[in-house]
């Protein structure tokens, strides 16, 4: 495989709420502008900036892909490790780690079903989802 994605960094958007220090906090964003919020921004310890995305590419209610920036503090989100649902029910499939931090992802590793929010290798979790049952099948 010769191509390989490299992240964008992004710029960190202020969070609208003041945190306490070392609360964590999240915001659902519209970043594609299509009236749904499909987009969960997480700063997780309190920080004010964020340390994940999680993203529902397909709308039905289960995060696809988690990316996760392990290095804070300089005020740009740029995803070292991001993990994928490939099937769609917010259950890492895979994941990939960016071990070195040059903007290749060197490892891929399985994901073993491991809820998306806390896929991250480095940090317990973005802390978004119950561990007990993490998705229950929604009624219609």
């Amino acid at each position: 495989m010769s191509e390989s994605f490299v992240p964008e960094p992004t710029p960190e958007p202020d969070f609208d709420l003041p945190a306490e220090p070392g609360a964590s906090t999240q915001e659902y964003v519209d970043l594609d502008g299509d009236g749904y919020t499909e987009t969960t921004q997480i700063d997780s310890n309190g920080d004010g900036e964020i340390d994940a995305v999680l993203t529902d590419v397909d709308g039905d209610f289960y995060d696809d892909v988690a990316a996760f920036d392990n290095t804070p503090g300089d005020g740009e989100f740029t995803a070292d490790v991001i993990a994928v649902a490939a099937d769609g029910d917010g259950l890492a499939d895979v994941v990939f780690d960016d071990t070195n931090l040059d903007g290749v992802f060197d490892t891929v590793t399985p994901g073993n079903d491991e809820p998306l929010p806390y896929a991250n290798p480095y940090e317990t979790s973005a802390g978004v989802a119950p561990l007990e049952t993490p998705f229950t099948e929604q009624s219609s």
